[in-house]
């Protein structure tokens, strides 16, 4: 999710849906009244599919980026090396990278995925002429913006460095080692980093330039839902998925983030935003909300996943909190139908 500007308005209804056929209204009144091209919305709950809907001129082929929710797809292709035991989260950058020396050289894998790495934020990652090798090394000369741990400050430049380890620890370009490990396994035949939106294989943005199909998205949530696996296909260990959906910012304040400010949620995993937690602090809800308003998630109380599939180009601070909203009452709609919550969130958050 990248903060962005934009228009204020909304196209809520007057009155909060809380079936799946007001939500379907809800969602081509949003389509009609901001001029979108179309939306889908998929949604999973025990074991029954409540929605794989595509509403305007989206059919199930349609392609859309999902800027910030690539950050979903990075660190888990990170966490299959640690599944291989080629990397730790704990390992220092300057292990992989001895471009990185001194304060930056000293942040850890985890840090780099969590947005506590102190990485400065740098205009290189955009530059399509660039290599991701050139823009990381040039990352290594900036002065960190603050030491490592004691902050979280949402962006996109650290999960570049985390790219560009996957690239030395894989022996492989980041677009290949995200296909060979994720999006092969998955099926995911239409998701790509260098893609129509942002072509070049040189220099993908690892924290923002993935696009996708609702079910091609809609497979990988399914396997994060499944703690790792999807048709038999083991992708991530339990214990990945589990260090993924755990608080990677507990301690640190929060709130005056700019991306914390928009979506309303103060907690973080790795690469995934932390939308309900239990009294024990259990993730058991988490998302990978992108700025244009793409907004996928796993829900563990409600055993289920789904997916807000839009393309807004409003900005980020309209687009996503809308996004949120559906799903929200997408929850409500399956509360009302019977479906019951394992474990009940304590703490629910959002805008």
């Amino acid at each position: 999710m990248t903060a962005g500007c934009g228009s204020t308005t909304h196209s809520n209804p007057a009155v909060t849906p809380k079936t799946f056929g007001e939500i379907d209204s809800a969602i081509e009144a949003r389509v009609s009244s901001e001029n979108l091209d179309g939306a889908g919305l998929l949604v999973v709950a025990n074991g029954n599919e409540y929605r794989n809907t595509m509403y305007g001129n989206y059919t199930s082929d349609t392609v859309i980026p999902i800027a910030s929710a690539s950050k979903w797809l990075t660190a888990a292709t990170m966490m299959t090396l640690v599944d291989e035991g080629k990397v730790s989260l704990e390992d220092p950058v300057s292990k992989f990278l001895p471009d990185f020396t001194g304060t930056t050289g000293n942040a850890t894998l985890r840090q780099l995925l969590s947005h506590t790495a102190g990485i400065a934020q740098t205009s290189c990652i955009w530059e399509a002429q660039q290599t991701l090798e050139q823009c990381v090394r040039s990352v290594a000369s900036q002065k960190p913006a603050y030491e490592p741990g004691t902050k979280f400050s949402y962006g996109n430049t650290s999960f570049s460095v985390a790219g560009r380890i996957i690239e030395v620890v894989s022996g492989q370009s980041f677009e290949k080692a995200f296909e060979s490990r994720i999006a092969k396994p998955l099926g995911m035949k239409h998701t790509r980093f260098d893609g129509n939106y942002y072509p070049t294989e040189s220099n993908p943005v690892p924290a923002a330039s993935a696009e996708s199909t609702l079910n091609d998205y809609g497979n990988f949530v399914e396997m994060i839902f499944n703690r790792g696996e999807i048709n038999g296909t083991r992708v991530l260990s339990e214990h990945s998925v589990l260090e993924m959906e755990t608080d990677s910012v507990k301690g640190l304040n929060t709130s005056s983030d700019t991306a914390v400010l928009t979506t309303g949620i103060p907690t973080y995993g790795l690469g995934t935003w932390r939308d309900a937690t239990t009294k024990d602090d259990v993730g058991v809800v988490t998302s990978g909300n992108g700025a244009y308003g793409f907004y996928p998630w796993v829900d563990r109380s409600r055993n289920g996943y789904g997916i807000i599939f839009v393309f807004d180009q409003r900005g980020s601070d309209v687009a996503v909190p809308e996004s949120q909203r559906e799903m929200h009452w997408v929850w409500a709609a399956l509360d009302n139908l019977g479906v019951p919550q394992t474990p009940t969130p304590t703490t629910t958050y959002g805008r």
